[in-house]
């Protein structure tokens, strides 16, 4: 993979803009409250496993209706195919893309509990 230092640049650039929003808070709110100011987003380490965990149930949700999509698509495609080599590929490729959607899914699931066991304290 060949990146030019323009895409490193923006990358990076992208990478602090998303760490100070997310984190950004966390640090004014250890450091004082700022009168006038009210605080936005989590102010505790356990608010961003809490805002981690919803975006990764969102992901999962998604990739599962996603899966069941190209299940009924594949299963059309196979339907219709009339005995169509080239279709009835296309309908196995499909159920490919499916597993490979709900294993994605199950991913995303092991991996919030993986952050979750790193973020928070034992018995809390």
């Amino acid at each position: 993979m060949n990146l030019s230092k323009t895409k490193i640049a923006t990358l990076s650039l992208t990478a602090l803009v998303i760490s100070l929003l997310v984190f950004g808070n966390v640090a004014i709110g250890q450091v004082a409250n700022i009168p006038g100011i009210d605080r936005i987003g989590p102010s505790t380490v356990g608010g961003i496993v809490d805002i981690i965990r919803q975006v990764v149930r969102w992901v999962y949700i998604i990739f599962f209706v996603i899966a069941v999509l190209l299940i009924i698509f594949a299963a059309f495609t196979y339907l219709f195919a009339g005995g169509d080599p080239e279709k009835v590929t296309e309908a196995k490729n499909r159920l490919i893309y499916a597993a490979v959607a709900i294993a994605v899914a199950f991913l995303a699931v092991g991996f919030e509990a993986i952050v979750r066991n790193f973020l928070t304290t034992p018995g809390a």
